[in-house]
């Protein structure tokens, strides 16, 4: 055999002594990696759910801004009319007074 052969050999010993030695912990590794993964992977399809309701509801909420601004401008007109009326009320019976 070469010594090539032989370091080969003997690294490649070395790492499975070191697997065998380490199996538990390892093992256990494993499992948790798989379960933090999986549960990664549960909690980015919940946040992808969560982002569609939100952008259903932005769509639901832009469409009442406009509607409550619409409801603004005409309170808003109908409100000056009305002060409007009010205060040619009150000038007409100052002046009726007098």
């Amino acid at each position: 055999m070469k010594l090539r052969n032989l370091v080969w050999f003997a690294t490649g010993a070395g790492i499975s002594y070191q697997l065998v030695k380490n199996r538990v912990s390892l093992h256990k590794e494993i499992n948790e990696t798989k379960l933090l993964s999986e549960g990664i992977q549960a909690n980015l399809s919940k946040i992808q759910k969560n982002l569609e309701i939100i952008q259903e509801q932005k769509e639901n909420v832009n469409e009442l801004l406009t509607d409550f601004s619409y409801k603004t401008r005409i309170f808003s007109k109908q409100a000056s009319v009305a002060l409007e009326q009010i205060q040619d009320i009150w000038s007409e019976k100052s002046v009726g007074k007098n």
